[in-house]
């Protein structure tokens, strides 16, 4: 009975995901799309996601075996897992759940495995994570020789900065063609090659890269804003709460923890019923933007608290207690996500997906 109690809420708009899978598809053309979901699809809950972008997508990205055994009985495409593994875990792959392998000591140890496995090998071009080197390409071709059960599906590399930084990515790029020119003569043969996420999408790439690998832009946010003319993508997630308190107070007020804001004159402070316990960053004290839904823009005054905090309504006219308020997503420019998150100094990736267990989502068509 207390389950719809809640202060603060999350409308995923499932029309607006339906466009944006469909406008990556034009964006990738005949590349397969390997569709990332990792962390309960960036916060926007995977099962509904799935349930809308199945149909777009040939394969799914996660970080770990958890997550693709919670979500592989909602589909009947593979799951990539992205982020390596351990012994114990080895048990669990099988054909349509494939580890990403990175090193050697990984590699010989799934080389023993008696059962049939697919694996993808990721190669580091530049990103400086995970990844084999181009050096290891010898080694790889010998332990590939020791194991008739291993099949390679694909390789992979990851771009570091594709958004903001052409020439380095270009080499990246570059990098992985030499590294596929020398697997295929080392007689390493595989049936999917991929680099690009989201941003890396927007680059020239030879047909031998086939596959893409779409993670912010299906969830509505642009890696760079400089997209926005070659794509249109809209706000998946839009995060409300609610005004619960409003009060006048004198000039040379202190607001919230710390006193870190003075009201500069006579004021109405409105309190909102969301805090960085829901997901809204602490780094927003004294720097964000909320709106007022068909009222207007709030500033947030003083530091944000666990469960609340407060904006100035002074300029705003007809505010009420129960108003609804956009803290990020649809409704104003200024509360789109990626502005949002300029301001926290974070990425929206962050912002969707510290979003609280407490916060209740709602699904809309």
């Amino acid at each position: 009975m207390f389950r719809d109690l809640r202060h603060s809420y999350a409308i995923i708009d499932l029309k607006a995901l339906e466009n944006n899978i469909n406008e990556i598809k034009r964006i990738a053309g005949k590349r397969k799309i390997i569709s990332i979901i990792k962390d309960n699809a960036y916060g926007h809950g995977a099962l509904k996601t799935i349930e809308i972008i199945d149909n777009f997508s040939d394969l799914y990205g996660v970080a770990n075996i958890k997550e693709a055994l919670r979500l592989r009985r909602y589909t009947d495409k593979p799951f990539l897992i992205l982020g390596g593994f351990f012994p114990n875990e080895v048990k669990h792959f099988d054909n349509n759940l494939m580890p990403v392998v990175y090193d050697l000591e990984s590699l010989n140890m799934l080389s023993k495995t008696e059962k049939p496995l697919n694996i993808h090998l990721e190669f580091d071009t530049g990103m400086g994570r995970t990844g084999f080197s181009f050096d290891e390409i010898y080694s790889i071709e010998k332990i590939l020789k020791t194991s008739k059960k291993l099949k390679i599906k694909g390789v992979m590399a990851h771009l570091a900065c594709a958004e903001s930084d052409e020439t380095y990515t270009k080499k990246q790029i570059n990098r992985f063609y030499s590294i596929i020119e020398k697997l295929k003569k080392s007689g390493i043969n595989f049936d999917d090659a991929h680099i690009s996420n989201s941003a890396g999408m927007f680059y020239e790439l030879d047909d031998v890269i086939n596959a893409v690998r779409p993670g912010i832009m299906i969830y509505g946010s642009y890696p760079s804003s400089k997209y926005k003319k070659l794509i249109n993508l809209k706000p998946v997630m839009t995060f409300k709460g609610q005004i619960i308190y409003i009060k006048s107070v004198e000039k040379n007020t202190p607001i919230s923890y710390g006193c870190t804001f003075k009201t500069t004159k006579k004021s109405l402070i409105a309190t909102v019923s969301a805090g960085y316990g829901d997901g809204y960053p602490r780094n927003l004290s004294n720097k964000g933007l909320v709106y007022i839904e068909g009222k207007g823009l709030a500033p947030v005054v003083g530091t944000v608290c666990m469960d609340m905090f407060m904006i100035d309504i002074t300029n705003i006219p007809n505010v009420n207690r129960g108003d609804s308020v956009v803290l990020w997503g649809e409704g104003h420019e200024e509360v789109h996500p990626d502005r949002v998150a300029k301001r926290a100094d974070t990425i929206s990736y962050e912002l969707f997906c510290h979003l609280s267990e407490r916060v209740k989502k709602v699904y809309k068509r």
